[in-house]
């Protein structure tokens, strides 16, 4: 009998491969390949649609594009390749936005242009549709990092119209003045208000409900707009808080004042991210002249859970602050990014973003090399350092392949991005041109996963249980630090160290580890494995404990990271104990905090707050389809965590402890 040609059969076993994805897709067979992403419905037709073409993407990448290493160690459960399906293509990863720029300029959208607008309505309305054109242009999140002073002109410009209109309802102008002789029109013209109480009275009054209205406007639509497949909305982040202007400040009093209303039915909204940056002399202490703005951001997070909080203060980020420049003061893109500093010079934020990044699971690599397991009774730090180099080489090795393919791409590729300089200096590009020189102001970001189950897994204690065992695990950060550092000044690139939002990958982590080693007890017994340098969500510890072992982290992760607390009842009912802690939070230099705090809500009556087994005002039971329970997820919400979580990460919202203040 003759032997089975070799390529043929290869041949046949990916084809196979190919068929089984599909069928998988097509079956529902997998529902946790189906809920990676918590805000994209992955059970709907388009859902699936848009499954079988990442999926075959990423078995693409895998077979014909990676480097062999990156592959056996993706295989191997060691280092994992994020958005692998937009690898092959060179698709990047995020941004933020120069909205300043776009609608100073205008711009267009590929299906025609746009003027620059004459009010605050129409500039709202114009934010919305450069999130929405922005997205297609990349696979992840889209990001305001002022958003307040980039619309401050906008609120100036329909002051002015409404205060000339004034002019001529009430009849106050001297006829010998003209519009053009009264100079520059805006809210702070204490003059004009003297002169013309009524024009300016009535100027001010519309003025605040347009922006108002405009602000309720950008969040409806940044919550509704399913543009992307599987009616997903895209990922949009908003920061804002500094902007002193009487234009700025109605701005961040609208958008807090509309989130705080909600959306049609009262409803949280779930997108943009909102975050308040905080900085000392703005808006810290009684006097500072935007403080009333941050106690109304503390109400509004105690009621909403946005907006989460930015510390311009944090050692990280105050490197590269300048009072002059608000684009040098750190945002982030909302999940945790941050790409603030360029070691080509544009240490600013908007028009770059993060290009792509590698987790490595140093659970497994503590397993390996610890006393999980048994084999040695001390664990083996030497043999665990040379396995952490080995990943940290081939994740490094990875994202400079994938640079290399993204480097390569033609600006035409990336449309709006490239075409309207949304990418700083992609207009100046020939549509044919490859966009690597640009791309180079970007990161590249090493991530990592499951700090406190490494320790345990090499020492028996994880670092919130012993101060020695902190001490490593600090120490190992510091480590992967000087690595990044030390690679970005060999390969003139932008090498940072992230602390992985990790949805998906929580659970997909552990569930091979499981099947290979074992549910090994405060290792791989749970469903998930505890995002980045955390101290895990079940440990009991104090809110301010909790802030202070984490925040010496914040400063060690360049690429962003991120602390929560839980809270214990109704965040709603005790303002001051809320503000309090994120005041500690900052106080701590902790680079970006948020609060957890359950909100549930009652579809059938509208009720919202702490919903147990039942509603307490209507008494609808919590089988019903009423009952809907948000939770934050890696930075952002989620409608219901109950049916759009994947199994690990409603494991982890389970186990959660509150913590007290």
């Amino acid at each position: 009998m003759a032997l089975l040609n070799p390529v043929l059969g290869r041949q046949e076993s990916m084809l196979s491969e190919v068929i089984q994805l599909g069928d998988d897709i097509r079956g529902s067979l997998d529902l946790e390949m189906l809920r990676e992403n918590a805000n994209l419905n992955g059970e709907s037709f388009s859902g699936k649609m848009s499954k079988f073409g990442s999926e075959y993407a990423k078995w693409y990448a895998k077979h014909f594009v990676m480097p062999t290493p990156l592959v056996q160690a993706y295989e191997d459960n060691w280092v994992y390749i994020h958005d692998l399906d937009q690898y092959a293509i060179g698709t990047t990863n995020c941004i933020f936005i120069p909205f300043d720029k776009l609608l100073r300029q205008g711009f267009n959208t590929g299906n025609g242009s746009v003027r620059p607008p004459n009010s605050i309505m129409t500039a709202m309305a114009l934010v919305a549709i450069i999130f929405q054109s922005q997205q297609n242009s990349q696979y992840g999140g889209v990001s305001a990092n002022k958003l307040d002073h980039d619309l401050a002109p906008y609120v100036a410009k329909s002051f002015s119209k409404y205060f000339l209109k004034g002019l001529d309802y009430f009849e106050e102008q001297d006829p010998n003045i003209t519009g053009a002789e009264l100079g520059e029109v805006h809210m702070s013209r204490l003059d004009l208000q003297e002169r013309y109480p009524k024009a300016f009275r009535y100027a001010l009054k519309e003025t605040e409900l347009e922006t108002l209205q405009g602000a309720e406007s950008l969040i409806h639509n940044l919550n509704t707009m399913s543009s992307r497949a599987g009616g997903q909305i895209p990922f949009t982040s908003i920061n804002y808080g500094t902007c002193t202007s009487p234009e700025g400040q109605l701005v961040i009093s609208s958008i807090l004042a509309a989130t705080l209303r909600g959306l049609g039915s009262g409803e949280t909204p779930i997108f943009p991210i909102q975050i308040f940056k905080c900085k000392k002399g703005i808006n810290q202490a009684p006097g500072e002249p935007n403080y009333p703005l941050f106690l109304k951001a503390a109400e509004c997070s105690a009621h909403r859970l946005y907006p989460n909080f930015a510390n311009l203060d944090a050692p990280l980020n105050l490197a590269y602050y300048d009072p002059a420049n608000p684009d040098t003061e750190f945002a982030t893109m909302g999940c945790r990014t941050r790409v603030l500093a360029d070691r080509f010079g544009r240490n600013h934020l908007s028009g770059k973003g993060n290009l792509s990044f590698n987790t490595l699971n140093l659970v497994k690599m503590g397993i390996e090399h610890g006393t999980a397991l048994g084999r040695r009774k001390k664990a083996d730090e030497a043999g665990f350092y040379r396995e952490l180099d080995r990943c940290l080489d081939i994740a490094l090795e990875g994202l400079l392949h994938r640079f290399e393919i993204q480097s390569a791409q033609k600006a035409k590729a990336s449309d709006f991005m490239m075409r309207e300089g949304v990418w700083e200096g992609g207009e100046q590009l020939d549509p044919e041109a490859p966009v690597g020189d640009l791309l180079k102001h970007g990161s590249l970001s090493i991530g990592f996963i499951g700090l406190a189950e490494c320790m345990k897994a090499l020492y028996g204690k994880h670092h919130a249980e012993d101060e020695q065992v902190y001490q490593k695990a600090l120490q190992l950060i510091q480590y992967m630090r000087s690595y990044c550092d030390r690679h970005s000044d060999r390969l003139n690139l932008n090498i940072t160290l992230f602390a992985t939002p990790a949805e998906g990958l929580s659970g997909k982590f552990t569930k091979r580890d499981r099947a290979f080693y074992g549910a090994i007890p405060g290792v791989t017994d749970r469903e998930y494995y505890t995002n980045s340098f955390h101290v895990p969500v079940y440990y009991p510890v104090t809110a301010a404990t909790k802030i202070k072992l984490e925040a010496p982290f914040h400063d060690l992760c360049n690429a962003g990271a991120i602390s929560y607390i839980e809270l214990n009842g109704n965040a709603r009912a005790n303002p001051e104990a809320f503000l309090r802690i994120v005041q500690y939070a900052l106080d701590q230099q902790v680079s970006y905090f948020s609060i957890n705090h359950p909100i549930d809500r009652c579809s059938a009556c509208g009720h919202e707050g702490i919903i147990g087994a039942t509603c307490p005002s209507c008494g609808s039971h919590e089988n019903d389809v009423h009952i809907r329970r948000l939770r934050r997820v890696t930075g952002y919400l989620t409608g219901d965590f109950q049916t759009r979580f994947n199994g690990a990460k409603q494991a982890e919202v389970r186990d959660r402890v509150k913590h007290t203040p």
